[in-house]
């Protein structure tokens, strides 16, 4: 019995879907040696590139996104939030208060100004 593109399509595309779910955690880890090789091989030119260019995209997205999205977005924020640890929360500021000291007056400034008028 042979089966039809679209059916091959769509078995091909289940037979994915399993082996992601089945393997999600080993899957992330090795994207996550993956960046963390390739972040290292980077210039600081090259990271600072990358990071504009994800800066730049995030925004498009953020405009592009409809009320309803934004919703959702929302909605999914405030139960990640709520869904933390103590631990996680804690680790949380702790890493914003690392943030925000290691930050040049230049960084502190640019969002202090905003603020004042």
């Amino acid at each position: 019995m042979k089966l039809s593109p679209e059916e091959r399509k769509e078995k091909r595309k289940e037979v994915n879907r399993q082996y992601q779910l089945k393997n999600k955690e080993v899957l992330k880890e090795k994207r996550k040696e993956y960046l963390k090789k390739r972040l290292q091989n980077m210039t600081e030119e090259q990271r600072e590139k990358r990071k504009e260019k994800r800066k730049e995209s995030n925004k498009r997205l953020r405009q592009n996104m409809t009320e309803e999205q934004k919703e959702k977005k929302k909605e999914y924020d405030k139960r990640r939030y709520q869904s933390r640890t103590k631990e996680q929360k804690e680790e949380r500021r702790e890493y914003y208060k690392r943030k925000w000291e290691n930050r040049t007056e230049e960084q502190k400034n640019k969002t202090i100004t905003p603020l004042k008028q």
